[in-house]
């Protein structure tokens, strides 16, 4: 999947970004665009840097060095409201996350009636859409705990979609999953990617990578060693680090 990126909305730039934890520097002078409706998957060993970059996109971790803009808001400024900015920025995280006290639509609808975004009326009607867009209308009224692995993962894809994101970011989202429980939450991903959902995916998923991706980022050692179309990176990789890490991941 191709698509001309010059007429597309920057929605997330990042420029020369550096993250360290005391001694450790973990991202290491990244830079790189995602224009709107792109689907940018990050791959890599872990202990690479993916996750931190992640976090670094929507301020779960600050920045050390560099910018940060999403959808025009420069986030390293600490004048800027990053609460506004994560309201169009849905998040999905390797463990759903979901509140264990309250029903799978209580969930969904917690962050707009908390905001103000909407009624109760309101977000009940739209919790109930997104829980079908996921196929999970059905559970509408059971607690997390009595979820398979796969559902829960789906109703906090539900759940970040609540508040009408313009972006989504997944931390691997299937690695904590069963293999039988895989497809179900790639299959709501891709569809989301289908339906012009801008989205940047941590995963080690090389299937979805391929079938899905318009771009893949080949992050090592805290730099974006190699990056391009699946194509490019998958089937004809340039970098040495990358050719290791596929010759033991495909």
């Amino acid at each position: 999947m191709t698509n001309s990126n010059e007429s597309r909305e920057v929605k997330i730039r990042v420029e020369h970004l550096k993250k360290s934890f005391g001694g450790l520097d973990v991202l290491k002078d990244i830079s790189f665009d995602i224009h709107e409706g792109e689907v940018v998957c990050v791959i890599g060993p872990s202990g690479g840097g993916k996750s931190t970059l992640l976090r670094c996109l929507n301020k779960l971790e600050t920045v050390t060095e560099g910018k940060v803009i999403v959808n025009g808001s420069d986030i390293t400024d600490k004048k800027v409201d990053i609460n506004k900015v994560r309201e169009n920025i849905g998040m999905v995280f390797q463990h759903f996350n979901l509140f264990s006290n309250m029903t799978v639509l209580e969930n969904i609808m917690l962050a707009p009636v908390e905001l103000k975004k909407m009624t109760k009326a309101e977000a009940h009607e739209n919790g109930m859409k997104l829980l079908a867009r996921v196929g999970l209308e059905s559970k509408a009224n059971a607690h997390p705990q009595q979820l398979s692995g796969g559902q829960k993962q789906r109703v906090a894809i539900a759940r970040s979609l609540a508040m009408n994101p313009s972006i989504l970011l997944f931390d691997e989202p299937t690695s904590a999953l069963d293999p039988e429980m895989v497809g179900e939450v790639l299959n709501v991903m891709k569809e989301l990617a289908q339906s012009g959902m801008t989205m940047v995916v941590v995963t080690h998923e090389m299937g979805f990578a391929r079938e899905v991706a318009n771009r893949i980022l080949f992050m090592a050692g805290g730099y974006i060693v190699e990056e391009g179309s699946p194509d490019q990176v998958l089937k004809n990789p340039q970098q040495e680090r990358t050719k290791n890490f596929l010759n033991k991941v495909l």
